[in-house]
């Protein structure tokens, strides 16, 4: 009898354990509103690496769906963690003109769900720790292209978005 309430008192902390250890690695989060349909539709649930960028330099990469926090109001809301793909990374150059988006002087048109207007966007070379992310559904501006919002630095990710 005592060695079983033991190995239940064991498993049970040990399950205490395990869960503290995965909230420090991992994070669910829902995204909102229609920035990266078709990808996400709002309501979906995601699961967030949160130490994808953590060791040996890692540095979001183009493609790479985020996850980062905003203070702006906007289609998400106030204070939301936003999910964005990265678009350039750092080092790469950026630039807006004639709804294109131009990653190192040639048309990037990856993960665009449909072609919209894009206000034009100066070219600029993206710091060392610098990115530059864009909603898949480029009709939604609440990504660098917003001032607000802005190119976000790689410390400004909470993580990598890994499940959808």
């Amino acid at each position: 009898m005592i060695k079983r309430v033991v190995s239940y008192v064991c498993a049970a902390a040990a399950g205490i354990i395990c869960a503290f250890i995965l909230s420090g690695v991992f994070m669910i989060s829902q995204a909102d509103g229609s920035g990266m349909e078709p990808e996400l539709r709002s309501g979906s649930r995601v699961l967030i690496n949160k130490l994808a960028y953590s060791f040996n330099g890692n540095v979001p990469q183009t493609g790479d769906v985020i996850a980062f926090k905003s203070d702006v109001y906007g289609e998400e809301g106030e204070g939301r963690i936003l999910i964005r793909r990265v678009a350039a990374g750092p080092g790469d150059c950026v630039e807006i003109r004639d709804s294109i988006f131009y990653l190192n002087d040639k048309p990037y048109t990856d993960y665009m769900s449909d072609a919209a207007y894009m206000e034009p966007f100066s070219r600029k070379a993206l710091g060392d720790d610098e990115i530059f992310v864009l909603s898949d559904n480029r009709k939604s501006s609440m990504d660098s292209r917003n001032e607000a919002i802005g190119i976000l630095e790689t410390s400004d990710c909470i993580g990598k978005v890994c499940f959808r």
